[in-house]
């Protein structure tokens, strides 16, 4: 029960404080849809995301986050690769009539090795650069949306090793680049391994993410429609 109160009240949320994917653009969107995140009985996020043939734009609702939600937008490059993210933190307004109230803001670009990051807070501008890896890819905490388009970009460019994939993931909450490796399973399913953390996967011949479980943790994501 606590689950599904909570999943009704995220959804609300998401419905009133997410510009980013409810306005229209000049690209038709090929796909849109959302995951559901559990540990064990409890919901603890649901996020929202469409994407069109260029576009990525999601909304990202924690419960440990009440009437806050992470709303982010990516542009996938023809070679696979994520040159720009923007990320902006909101707080859903007491009126429904009111705009959201921005509580950070930050644009990422990147290009080569390196990531380059503008974060707007209450206190300020703050530019900073981080080295990374050729290829990578941003992941927000609990964004299985972001980490669908991470695994589509693996099939596209990341070079094999003797474990699998290798695909590396620049981390939004920290800066911190970590390698993962994608091992592909027979009937779509995979596993990822990000250092001692393992993802067990099912993907659809399309390349959509389905499903998530990471044992380690307790937690399982469910695609929805």
């Amino acid at each position: 029960m606590q689950g599904r109160m909570i999943v009704g009240l995220m959804a609300g949320w998401l419905l009133a404080g997410t510009p980013l994917v409810a306005q229209t653009t000049a690209d038709t969107p090929v796909d849109s849809a959302g995951f559901v995140v559990m540990k064990n009985q409890d919901t603890v996020a649901v996020e929202r995301f469409a994407r069109t043939d260029v576009t990525w734009k999601g909304t990202l609702a924690l419960a440990t986050k009440k009437d806050v939600a992470d709303t982010w937008s990516l542009v996938t490059a023809p070679d696979g690769t994520v040159p720009l993210v923007e990320v902006m933190e909101s707080q859903k307004p007491p009126d429904p009539r009111m705009r959201a109230n921005v509580i950070s803001r930050a644009r990422l670009i990147v290009k080569g090795d390196s990531v380059s990051v503008d974060q707007m807070t209450r206190n300020g501008l703050i530019t900073r650069l981080f080295q990374s890896e050729v290829g990578v890819v941003p992941y927000l905490n609990l964004s299985f949306g972001m980490l669908e388009v991470g695994l589509r970009q693996a099939q596209i460019t990341a070079k094999r090793d003797s474990l699998g994939l290798a695909v590396y993931f620049f981390n939004l909450g920290g800066g911190q680049t970590v390698k993962g490796t994608l091992v592909q399973k027979p009937d779509g399913k995979a596993q990822l391994i990000i250092g001692e953390i393992q993802m067990d996967l099912v993907l659809a011949p399309d390349g959509r993410l389905l499903s998530v479980a990471i044992p380690a943790q307790g937690l399982r994501a469910e695609r929805v429609p």
